[in-house]
C-alpha cells in the first residue's frame, strides 16, 4: 500500500455536524459504487439500501427514535440492510458501509455510522418502515449512514491500540 492510500484511510473520520446542504447526485453515484463493489460471502451481493434525502422523513425518524439530533443534521440518511437468508448479511452489509464511507471520503464529504436505525426499522412497533422506503421482504436493518458535507474540522483520530493483534507465524 502506498503512503498516499494509507495517508487516504486516515481522513475517514465520524463527522457530527454538517452543512445544511443536500449532497451533489455526482456524489451519491460514487457512494453507490462502492457500496455495490464491495466485498460479499461467496458474491452474494445481500445487501439493500434506502437513501433518504426528504428531511421531514429524516426528523420523523428521529422523533420515532427519541433522539432529535441524531443524524446530526446530515441531508441524507443511507440505511443498511442485508439479507435475512444469506450467508454473511451483516459482515457484506457492514463491509459495504464502510466502502461507502471511504468513498464519501474521495468526493468530499463526512459520514457517521448510526447504531439508532437499526433499532427503528427492527422494531415490529415500526414494521411499516421497510415497506416506506422500499426494502423488499426477508431484510434486516444493520444501521445507518449519516452523510453529508462537513461543518467542521476533520477530527484527529483519538489514540489507537496496536496491541490487539497476535503473530502465529
Amino acid at each position: 500500500m502506498s503512503k498516499e492510500e494509507l495517508d487516504f484511510l486516515k481522513r475517514r473520520r465520524s463527522i457530527r455536524r454538517f452543512l445544511p446542504e443536500q449532497i451533489q447526485p455526482e456524489q451519491l453515484k460514487a457512494i453507490e459504487e462502492a457500496a455495490v463493489l464491495s466485498a460479499s460471502a461467496m458474491n452474494e451481493q445481500a445487501w439493500f439500501f434506502a437513501v433518504i434525502q426528504r428531511e421531514d422523513i429524516i426528523e420523523q425518524l428521529e422523533e420515532l427514535a427519541d433522539s432529535e439530533g441524531a443524524f446530526y443534521g446530515a441531508r441524507t440518511v443511507i440505511v443498511l440492510f442485508g439479507k435475512e437468508d444469506a450467508i454473511a448479511p451483516e459482515t457484506d452489509t457492514i463491509l459495504a458501509a464502510a466502502d461507502m464511507m471511504h468513498a464519501a471520503v474521495a468526493v468530499n464529504l463526512g459520514t457517521c455510522f448510526i447504531y439508532l436505525a437499526k433499532k427503528l426499522f427492527n422494531d415490529p412497533r415500526y414494521s411499516q418502515l421497510k415497506a416506506a422506503c422500499g426494502v423488499p421482504e426477508g431484510y434486516t436493518c444493520y444501521g445507518s449512514l449519516a452523510v453529508g458535507i462537513p461543518d467542521q474540522e476533520i477530527p484527529k483520530p483519538s489514540k489507537r491500540r496496536y496491541d490487539v493483534f497476535s503473530y502465529i507465524r
